[in-house]
């Protein structure tokens, strides 16, 4: 379960109809497809988990996506993903899983979606502080999660600022287009 949260700091992931006159992406591979604005580029990633990162350019939006092998029987780990994603979740979830691996991060909205095959996934939003002491920076993000079979994937969208003021100013005319992306993930059945 810790990689699992270090993992987290990274990205997360969800499902939607493709948005008109934008790039989806199919990774094969890694068993996932997102789709964004066409005006957006991709970037190469790093890590053994980070599988995707697109940005909004000047706008300051970043979505990131991430994929791994999860085991069910490591300690900690829920032996069924699909009941912890569907009934036994809560905010605390969020907090343990994706929130220790910021300063300080608060979700709200939480809720259970679908993929198209009707496979449960998490979503929520997200404010999060990077950074001690009086040194660090502000942000906000749409995040969604899944655990299926012996993968996890998740997706967030968000961006950063040097205070909580600037962060939603910046955040208030690009949060539907964060959501549309979120919701564009899809993570392949195995």
């Amino acid at each position: 379960m810790r990689a699992f949260v270090l993992a987290a700091a990274a990205g997360c992931l969800i499902c939607a109809p493709a948005l008109a006159a934008d790039k989806t992406v199919h990774d094969k591979e890694h068993g996932f497809s997102l789709t964004y604005p066409e005006e957006w580029t991709s970037e190469t990633t790093s890590g053994d988990t980070m599988r995707l990162k697109v940005k909004s350019g000047e706008k300051g939006l970043t979505c990131r996506v991430s994929e791994n092998l999860y085991d069910p029987t490591a300690p900690d780990n829920p032996p069924d993903p699909r009941v912890f994603v569907e009934k036994d979740w809560s905010l605390d979830s969020w907090q343990t899983l994706i929130g220790a691996a910021f300063g300080s991060a608060n979700f709200s909205n939480d809720r259970l979606a679908r993929f198209p095959d009707g496979y449960p996934v998490r979503m929520a939003d997200m404010d999060f502080r990077l950074g001690d002491g009086s040194a660090g920076f502000y942000g906000q993000a749409k995040i969604a999660i899944s655990i299926r079979s012996d993968r996890y994937g998740f997706v967030t969208c968000g961006l950063m600022g040097n205070s909580a003021e600037e962060t939603a100013q910046m955040w208030a005319p690009l949060a539907d287009e964060a959501e549309k992306v979120v919701n564009s993930f899809v993570l392949d059945p195995p």
